[in-house]
């Protein structure tokens, strides 16, 4: 397919569909049109690039690009135009891969639901009276409707995984340092990650591919090389291996909708008829993940923010005022408990995964909640959306850990819901060649697919 005719088909479904589903902060057509034309003419000449080349992404929309309006989601930010591209997007489009447009997200990032006062609510697919899940809720809207082939969020508590577990798609919370940060609008910057959203293994391949490794501009980046991953996610179809992965018995199934542990046994059965088998396994400090999260993810964010706390303090939505003043409570004690927590924590889960190639787990304990829905009932007690959303997400960015949302089946036969596979250090790979083999037994990603998408579309 043509990348001219392929931007213009998704420009044309941004421009029936974001209205409603408020997808998008900022589209660039203009330049995208432009990018495509010399996509296809240096296609034609020879001059391809790669998997990327000419085709259309789109990027949260506190991910910095050259002359586009970048808000974050903010008022504050509402007239910020950028003068420099991230280091993520000076590498996309090394790629040849084209912008369309920056995506709605909660405000600063700073919530799981992407209710957002300033630009509108990012809204489900796959029913519209539903969240989208957040932080990055419009890049997964945006990829889940077919407004963008792929895209890139962030995640500080699970902002990739949950809008992509709630939109069924693929999403990676790489490891801390696999992704340059260097800018990107920091929310936590110690458990902030960047990376990408897909509606396949492949394309969450691809787009790694394209963004992961050094980069001096980003002290927190590892200097290690960038494996082959399209190779690698490709070779594991073509010469089997068998898999397995621990089940924690701890922590993840304590706080659980049935439904969705319905689907999390059935997701269980259908790795097993792959080759991927599972073995129960133990974790022994859960119980320090709470006062962990609240230390990094609320102080930070409060340090981050603490000089427009006092300037522009009426301009936040009244969710995130509440979070940032909570964290200008967080105790130098309380911070550095943390430190020790974080460590600890991690050797844990290190520990649990030992002989085995990973860890699977649910992404969100629920399915997409209501637009209006504050809290929601699991089993009988009263829990906060927000808890609800990220409770078996927030960990992984403490820790560090690399983790993937796969898409796993479909709660009521209407709505999706995912499964993490979580790795050590550096083990994206692994990470989506598990995915690719069960994508690929499942064909999850071929009946996984959103109402307003049909078959004539992207």
């Amino acid at each position: 397919m043509s990348p001219v005719d392929l931007v213009e088909d998704t420009l044309e479904r941004i421009e029936s569909l974001n209205e409603e589903l408020h997808a998008y902060i900022t589209v660039t057509g203009n330049s995208a049109r432009k990018e495509a034309k010399k996509a296809e003419a240096d296609i034609r000449a020879g001059k391809y690039l790669g998997p990327l080349h000419g085709i259309p992404v789109s990027l949260k929309d506190l991910i910095y690009v050259t002359g586009v309006r970048s808000t974050s989601g903010s008022r504050i930010l509402s007239d910020f135009i950028p003068d420099y591209d991230a280091t993520v997007v000076k590498r996309l489009k090394e790629a040849g891969a084209i912008i369309v447009g920056t995506n709605n997200t909660h405000e600063f990032a700073c919530g799981i639901t992407n209710i957002n006062p300033h630009y509108g609510s990012s809204k489900n697919p796959w029913d519209p009276s539903r969240m989208s899940g957040g932080s990055s809720g419009g890049s997964a809207v945006a990829v889940s409707a077919g407004m963008a082939v792929g895209s890139l969020g962030t995640d500080t508590s699970g902002s990739i995984r949950v809008p992509s577990s709630l939109c069924g798609l693929f999403g990676l919370k790489p490891t801390y340092g696999r992704v340059s940060k260097y800018g990107v609008m920091p929310l936590a910057p110690s458990i902030d990650h960047v990376g990408p959203i897909a509606r396949t293994a492949w394309d969450t391949a691809a787009l790694l591919q394209a963004i992961a490794g050094f980069d001096m501009l980003d002290e927190s980046t590892f200097d290690l090389p960038v494996p082959d991953y399209l190779q690698i996610v490709s070779e594991t179809l073509d010469k089997p291996r068998k898999f397995t992965l621990g089940v924690p018995q701890q922590y993840f199934f304590d706080l659980i909708d049935p439904k969705v542990m319905e689907i999390f046994e059935n997701c269980l059965n259908e790795m097993h008829g792959c080759g991927i088998s599972t073995v129960p396994v133990t974790l022994n400090e859960t119980h320090k993940i709470s006062d962990a999260w609240k230390a990094f993810r609320l102080g930070e964010s409060a340090a981050i923010h603490s000089s427009w706390l006092k300037s522009n303090r009426n301009d936040y939505g009244s969710d995130v005022l509440t979070m940032l003043e909570r964290g200008t409570k967080i105790t130098a004690v309380e911070y550095i408990t943390a430190l020790r927590y974080k460590k600890e924590l991690k050797d844990d889960f290190l520990r649990a995964m030992k002989g085995l190639d990973g860890l699977l787990v649910p992404t969100t304990a629920i399915s997409a909640p209501r637009l209006e829905e504050t809290s929601i009932d699991i089993n009988g007690k009263n829990t906060e959306v927000y808890i609800a959303l990220s409770r078996l997400t927030a960990v992984f960015d403490i820790t560090g850990l690399p983790s993937l949302n796969v898409p796993a089946g479909l709660v009521d036969g209407s709505l999706p819901i995912g499964v993490q596979l979580v790795g050590r250090e550096f083990d994206e790979a692994l990470l989506l060649s598990l995915a690719n083999v069960y994508e690929k037994y499942s064909k999850i990603s071929e009946t996984m697919i959103a109402p307003c998408l049909s078959e004539q579309s992207v």
